[in-house]
């Protein structure tokens, strides 16, 4: 946050565990995050699998994060996929806190076969909703704010991904792949307190780099977008080459698109 206020962060768009980073963020407690992840402090996957389903770990973590005195200063919407139409509907959270919320953030952190007893909202099944949108741009797209956006930044893990494939927009979009500044690592479930550690530390020297180049000196539209596109132009060839582990999940996005009704697949909470 070196070279941007969050007065000047219109919005937010996340998906399945992303989404606690978002509220975090919105709520301003990043602090507060980044210590719940490094007390997992798990390195075996088999281990991470068994904290999630079985004791409800995720969960856990929206109980713990989401409380009365909340205030999202920064509006954040979230996916939540409901089966078995496969549908999906993007929320948008802001202000002071609603106790609605937490039903409807524990359902959107609910991949398939990750917890015991599914979630019901709205009296249908919901499960997370990054089953259908891992990376949600549409509703940001779709959105409009009372000042026009400058750029939309997408952070994801899936190297291959390129939002030209979805959207047409006349918003510059910087898309950027995180596995990239940790050297695309394949311990994807290793949540070991080191481990965490040195991902949190590199993510921050990559994004002040990047933040740098963006924001500093001219913050034009045409400087924006010549940045952006010499960003994109940098990191294409290595993405390429590499294979991201949420690949797999836009694969799975594909059949939820198209059954997505984009007329009315955007609701407010607040």
């Amino acid at each position: 946050m070196r070279h941007v206020s969050r007065d000047e962060i219109a919005m937010l768009s996340c998906s399945s565990a992303g989404i606690s980073v978002g509220y975090a963020f919105s709520a301003n407690k990043l602090d507060y995050i980044e210590n719940l992840y490094k007390r997992v402090d798990i390195s075996k996957t088999g281990e991470l699998l068994w904290q999630v389903f079985a004791k409800g770990l995720l969960e856990d973590y929206i109980e713990t994060m989401v409380y009365g005195d909340d205030n999202l200063e920064i509006p954040l919407c979230f996916p939540v996929c409901y089966v078995p139409l496969w549908s999906v509907r993007y929320y948008w959270i802001k202000g002071e806190y609603n106790r609605l919320w937490k039903k409807y953030l524990i359902a959107a952190i609910n991949y398939p076969f990750l917890k015991i007893i599914p979630s019901f909202v709205e009296g249908r099944l919901a499960i997370d909703g990054g089953a259908i949108d891992n990376i949600p741009l549409f509703p940001l797209i779709k959105a409009s704010p009372q000042k026009p956006l400058d750029a939309i930044i997408a952070l994801h893990f899936d190297a291959r991904f390129d939002y030209r494939r979805e959207f047409k927009t006349d918003i510059p979009v910087l898309d950027l792949d995180l596995s990239l500044c940790n050297g695309f690592e394949k311990s994807h479930y290793d949540f070991s307190a080191e481990t965490i550690a040195r991902r949190i530390d590199k993510a921050f020297l990559y994004g002040d780099k990047i933040a740098s180049r963006l924001f500093s000196g001219d913050c034009t539209a045409e400087s924006l977008k010549r940045t952006i596109d010499e960003i994109f132009l940098e990191e294409h060839t290595p993405r390429q080459q590499n294979f991201s582990i949420d690949r797999m999940l836009s694969f799975l996005n594909v059949a939820g698109k198209v059954f997505r009704n984009d007329g009315g697949c955007i609701r407010k909470l607040f």
